[in-house]
């Protein structure tokens, strides 16, 4: 899957192609996870200090683990994240 630029867009010459991977967690070997939580510490680390603290070494999550992740990479890159966490209710 890519993401399609508009051709007016700025910029839109360089801008690289994404390409989206699923991996469970299961998958994901210790570069992953070193890649991905440098990924969250540049993009939380600007609205401060302590929201890009939970990523701190090769943790590639902040409180519950995701079941499944939906990764996208261009070329510098993880470009985007989707993690996704199962909940199970009990009612009554």
């Amino acid at each position: 899957m890519n993401i399609a630029v508009s051709p007016t867009a700025e910029g839109a010459s360089a801008r690289a192609q994404v390409q989206w991977s699923r991996r469970w967690e299961s998958e994901l070997g210790l570069t992953d996870h070193a890649e991905l939580s440098e990924f969250f510490r540049k993009s939380y680390g600007p609205t401060g200090a302590f929201n890009a603290q939970p990523f701190q070494g090769s943790r590639s999550w902040a409180g519950a683990r995701p079941e499944v992740r939906v990764i996208g990479r261009d070329a510098r890159g993880v470009a985007a994240h989707v993690g996704l966490l199962r909940r199970f209710i009990k009612v009554g």
